[in-house]
């Protein structure tokens, strides 16, 4: 992959992790209104006085029954809401590590060609120094043996293109 396509990556990644982070509040949102919605039915739950219980022999469930009902299902709603909600976030956390994943192997591959390219760079030093040293000796072969010092000459040509297709490959 090319590097705008893990800067997109990353993108994403923020996002699912800001999007995981709304879903994570709303959950505590959520979690909140049921708190309030149990303690508002627990008021009407054997929490009459006893002055009431003497004076009226109905219960306080009776009297606040639709209330009441009404309380439940806005708790139902709001305990179904935090289900949906709970999957979501399973989904993003699932895509979230599935990114981070796939980002960490990048970092390891990066490194692993940096090494690489180290090695190649050294080689290719190497060989460049070796060529100069060829050159200075065959400079002595010229007017000696000119057949020698031409032959020389072609394969410190062919070192030197080779060398630097390295040093090419090195830098893509």
């Amino acid at each position: 992959m090319i590097a705008e396509d893990y800067n997109k990556l990353y993108g994403l990644l923020e996002a699912f992790l800001g999007e995981a982070a709304d879903v994570e509040a709303q959950i505590s949102d959520t979690t909140r209104l049921v708190r309030e919605t149990d303690a508002y039915l627990a008021t009407y739950r054997g929490g009459e006085p006893d002055d009431v219980k003497v004076f009226s022999p109905r219960k306080m469930e009776i009297l606040y029954k639709e209330e009441i009902q009404k309380k439940k299902e806005e708790k139902s709603v709001y305990e179904e809401r935090i289900q949906c909600l709970r999957r979501r976030k399973e989904v993003l956390d699932g895509k979230i590590s599935d990114l981070q994943d796939i980002l960490s192997r990048r970092k390891q591959d990066f490194s692993s060609r940096m090494e690489a390219s180290r090695e190649q760079y050294k080689a290719s030093v190497k060989e460049l120094d070796s060529l100069a040293d060829k050159i200075g000796e065959s400079s002595a072969y010229i007017e000696k043996n000119p057949f020698q010092a031409r032959q020389d000459f072609a394969i410190i040509a062919k070192r030197l293109k080779e060398t630097a297709e390295q040093l090419k490959k090195i830098m893509r």
